[in-house]
């Protein structure tokens, strides 16, 4: 009797608690917290309160040979670390962060309200460097273009068009003079390997030339083009500088014309055809050398070197910006940085920049005044909003991405959907739950009443393991969690049934309760363990082809199964025990299940 009353009361306990788990929406003990606005503070997933559904694929390629490279369990394992903390920390909700096969991470996102936000905090790199930038640096020759790549040079006069006027008959010099100028330009001719290496050379003049443009319309007067030189050598040496507006491709033909400068910014003084000819003779030799805008060096330092970094608002314009302090490296680097830009600036006044370069995108390049050896920096922009600055801070912070990644597939859904899913979900489960109580009680009499008490204590400590783990419960969590009803009634069936032999037998009722339970064992142990089996192999396999969906049934249906033979084997054991022991027992015909042979009033020993 004394261990009936001390397996009740522990029992009595841990309902105590698990109840009061489940009936407290939030709980926060120090640092254990748990709960949210969801019913009883569970965890739902994207099909039962809406969400974001996002896959990422690691895209990490080898430099040189462009080959994608393989990515080791330890970096997946780092990227998902550095995406949950990136999450976390933004008040956006908590992630479900999943490792798909080799390369490709599930990240779910139940109930969140920005999934554009989330997806900016997911897929931005955050690699910050800090690059020298060095204003009027030298041109650098073009080593890609060597003279046997050149098969020809000439003077010619060069239409705006691209063509060469000495190539018109003079119906089209005639009809085009009045809106069309020409101007003189050399006319060179490339063979194959050249011709490929001077039109990336234009594509990128012409680049750099409509970003220049841009700056200029910004306001910002620090960025110039790039320009490319030119080295005729010659009866004499021609050397003059030009942008890409002043080189046309020729038409359907390997050559290009670089036009002369038409004032004397380019050269010593405006050249004409007829000089040009002059000057280049029969056998000229030409070299090209790009003169850069700026040049930017890097200096090893970046976004490793931080040791904080937090939102704030400039003193003097209230503008937002982000206040970064380097740890002990990055303040000797960049204290060392500024003051050789400096002391430069003193010596030449040539001002060099300081970029500051974000996922390849300068965010801004500001001029040094003086040298910065605090170890402290801001970091401003023309675009940047205050959540974009708490953003950028919390991606520094959160530290950079081990490898680049590129969202794959994506999926939202809708958060009313959701709220139908988890209605229908909680009205199928109460109804499924209620007939099998009605069906218990009606058929098995008492026994039926205690499985009735253990399958309801059943469904309490499932939910409060499901909230303390926490489990994040989908619509397949769900149905494994009914599913496990059933299967807890099963037990609770073989176990009555062995109850029913053991007194038509003639057992006592105690002894029946004991004997039954004991036969009943092997068959309950043997079929759970094998769906325990099961599960692990649904979860394994889940786990490789990435079916979230598959793998949340299986692990629900393994909490559900451990539970279910505990409230069996330990709760409905010892209610019938203590039920054997009361006055109830001497009617027999309470303990038979309605239908079946009825014993006889009998009193038990």
């Amino acid at each position: 009797m004394r261990r009936n009353a001390r397996a009740l009361i522990t029992i009595a306990l841990l309902i105590t608690i698990c109840a009061g788990i489940v009936g407290f929406q939030n709980i926060n003990i120090r640092n254990f917290n748990r709960g949210g606005d969801t019913p009883l503070g569970l965890s739902l997933g994207l099909d039962l309160q809406g969400g974001s559904h996002l896959v990422y694929e690691t895209n990490l390629t080898d430099p040189t040979s462009g080959e994608k490279q393989e990515i080791s369990r330890e970096q997946m394992q780092s990227l998902s670390h550095t995406i949950e903390r990136r999450i976390n920390s933004s008040g956006l909700g908590e992630p479900i962060i999943q490792i798909l096969g080799e390369d490709r991470l599930l990240v779910q996102l139940p109930g969140i309200k920005d999934p554009g936000r989330a997806k900016t905090l997911i897929g931005e790199t955050a690699r910050l460097e800090f690059r020298h930038r060095t204003l009027n640096a030298a041109p650098q020759p073009i080593e890609s273009i060597k003279p046997e790549n050149i098969k020809s040079i000439t003077v010619d006069e060069l239409r705006e068009d691209g063509k060469l006027l000495s190539e018109l008959d003079s119906e089209d010099k005639n009809s085009q003079s009045q809106t069309l100028t020409s101007f003189p330009a050399v006319i060179v001719e490339f063979d194959e390997t050249g011709l490929e290496n001077f039109e990336q050379l234009f594509f990128n003049l012409a680049l750099s030339l409509e970003k220049a443009a841009a700056a200029v319309a910004a306001g910002d007067y620090d960025s110039p083009a790039d320009q490319i030189n030119v080295t005729i050598d010659g009866v004499e040496e021609l050397r003059f500088t030009t942008l890409a507006n002043s080189i046309r491709r020729l038409e359907d033909t390997p050559r290009y014309g670089i036009a002369f400068p038409s004032d004397e910014t380019g050269m010593e003084g405006i050249i004409t055809k007829e000089d040009a000819e002059k000057k280049l003779g029969k056998s000229p030799k030409i070299e090209f050398a790009v003169k850069k805008g700026y040049l930017d060096e890097e200096i090893g330092l970046s976004g490793d070197d931080l040791k904080t970094a937090y939102a704030g608002q400039h003193q003097a314009s209230g503008l937002p910006i982000v206040n970064i302090e380097f740890d002990d490296r990055g303040t000797r680097i960049f204290g060392e940085l500024t003051t050789d830009i400096y002391v430069k600036q003193e010596e030449t006044g040539i001002r060099d920049q300081i970029a500051i370069i974000l996922d390849g995108q300068e965010l801004i390049s500001p001029r040094v005044n003086a040298p910065i050896t605090a170890g402290t920096a801001i970091i401003e922009g023309g675009d940047f909003t205050m959540t974009r600055v708490k953003d950028l801070a919390l991606l520094l912070e959160s530290g950079r991405l081990p490898v680049p990644i590129e969202l794959i597939q994506e999926r939202d859904v809708d958060a009313i959907l959701g709220a139908d899913s988890l209605r229908k979900s909680v009205i199928a489960g109460f109804i499924g739950l209620a007939l099998v109580l009605i069906f218990m009680t009606l058929y098995y009499r008492v026994p039926g009443l205690v499985a009735s008490a253990a399958l309801i204590i059943y469904a309490v400590i499932v939910l409060a393991v499901f909230k303390i783990i926490p489990v994040t419960l989908t619509l397949s969590g769900v149905a494994a969690a009914i599913l496990s009803i059933g299967m807890a009634v099963d037990a609770n069936i073989l176990i009555f049934e062995r109850m029913k032999d053991e007194l038509r037998g003639g057992r006592t009722m105690l002894s029946a309760v004991n004997i039954g339970f004991n036969r009943a064992w092997p068959a309950i142990r043997d079929s759970n363990v094998s769906t325990l089996i099961t599960c692990a192999i649904l979860y394994w396999f889940s786990d490789q082809l990435g079916a979230t969906v598959v793998q949340g049934f299986a692990v629900t249906l393994v909490i559900g199964v451990g539970i279910s033979m505990f409230s069996a084997i330990v709760v409905s054991r010892t209610i019938m025990r203590v039920v054997a022991l009361s006055p109830l027992s001497r009617n027999i015909n309470l303990f038979i299940p309605t239908g079946a042979k009825n014993i006889g009033n009998r009193e038990s020993v």
